[in-house]
């Protein structure tokens, strides 16, 4: 079966990892360079990459950064109208890229979230007192790795970060801050089931609990509610495979954000579980199953 793997270079980790999946598993990997690939709109729609039709492949594993969203919504939905199979939608990636988007979703399936406000200007000091309550956290739509994230003490601080933000053509998401230590939980999600997790702790000098950031994996086994919660998740949002960040008040799971395109080294090197071979099994069945194709 011939696999692919869409990413912006073949060198990053991730991409290698699920190429050697692909091979492992005794199927034909392809490389795809996401931003190499040729759309074709006319009687006949098409994407080629190196003068080859991307309907050569069986399933494609889509791997869209950040820096790619806006051509990846475009890819992902020629692909669809070319009833190539994938991993991933184009309406799961633009909700998913968009935090507030995920947030309604998210809130539409009865999953608990922290209080969030969309501010596309400063608040003014008679509603700041019934948003939220300070400290709180205010990011832009479309940060990741914990970068856009930032923590504001009071009213003043979040009208001065609004406004310069906006300058820039950015509306912003106000949200409660749930006091922890630094930790959250990071759940990866393949299909209907959660195929590892861990617990990321932030470093001392720190409060955001990202990888990129420097925070360190700790295993971590989740109770079968809290797995049920991380997969409701990413249906919600959209996607199949995601990475679902919680953070607990009490016994309560709110989920924080679900990852489109979610790393997995970290996990790989907190717990030895290597999700790559459950994204390429994922895909793999796909097309096994009769999947039906896009319409």
């Amino acid at each position: 079966m011939k696999v692919g793997v869409i990413s912006k270079k073949p060198t990053y980790w991730s991409t290698q990892a699920l190429l050697k999946a692909i091979r492992k598993q005794g199927h034909e990997p392809t490389f795809v360079k996401t931003d190499e690939v040729r759309l074709v709109v006319a009687e006949k729609d098409e994407a080629t990459f190196d003068g080859t039709s991307l309907r050569s492949q069986d399933v494609l594993i889509p791997r869209i950064g950040q820096s790619m969203t806006d051509f990846g919504k475009m890819l992902l939905r020629q692909l669809e109208l070319m009833h190539v199979r994938t991993t991933l939608t184009s309406d799961g990636l633009i909700t998913a890229r968009n935090k507030f988007l995920a947030l309604q979703s998210l809130r539409e399936a009865g999953i608990t979230v922290p209080r969030s406000i969309l501010l596309a200007s400063r608040p003014n000091l008679v509603e700041a007192g019934h948003l939220v309550r300070y400290p709180a956290i205010l990011k832009i739509l479309s940060g990741t790795q914990g970068v856009g994230v930032m923590r504001v003490k009071d009213h003043e601080e979040t009208a001065s970060i609004v406004d310069t933000l906006k300058f820039f053509g950015e509306v912003v998401c106000l949200q409660e801050y749930i006091p922890n230590p630094g930790v959250d939980i990071r759940a990866l999600v393949v299909g209907d089931r959660v195929v590892g997790s861990m617990k990321r702790v932030a470093p001392h000098d720190e409060w955001r609990a990202n990888i990129h950031l420097g925070a360190k994996g700790v295993p971590i086994e989740l109770d079968d509610e809290v797995k049920k919660v991380a997969v409701r998740a990413t249906r919600a949002v959209g996607l199949e495979i995601s990475g679902v960040d919680m953070i607990f008040r009490g016994d309560t799971p709110y989920v924080l954000e679900v990852n489109a395109s979610p790393g997995f080294r970290g996990l790989l090197e907190a717990t030895g579980l290597n999700a790559a071979d459950a994204m390429v099994e994922y895909a793999v069945n796909k097309v096994k199953a009769g999947d039906p194709k896009p319409p």
